[in-house]
């Protein structure tokens, strides 16, 4: 059995699942992510392919730079994911 994790938006509009292992944690100080997640840095952890699920709804997504795309609720406003060429991530709170 693998591990399961799921989370949500603030609200509870978007729900998420996550089965299996997290990838790499890591913490973004970059401009972007400092008005994203309106902090001096971003928590992140990546997810491996096929191992994300949305429950209820997917999120909204905004195009922040030519390569990244930020998913985030469109009701609450919480950031959810930070999806980039080389794959996805998701706040550290999956």
């Amino acid at each position: 059995m693998s591990d399961i994790r799921s989370g949500g938006c603030q609200c509870g509009a978007i729900r998420f699942r996550v089965e299996g292992d997290l990838g790499k944690a890591s913490i973004c100080h970059c401009r972007m992510c400092q008005k994203a997640f309106g902090n001096f840095f971003a928590p992140l952890v990546s997810v491996h392919e096929g191992t994300l699920f949305w429950i209820k709804t997917e999120p909204k997504r905004f195009q922040s730079s030519n390569h990244v795309r930020r998913g985030f609720c469109g009701d609450c406003g919480t950031p959810l994911t930070y999806e980039a060429p080389d794959g996805l991530a998701g706040d550290c709170g999956v």
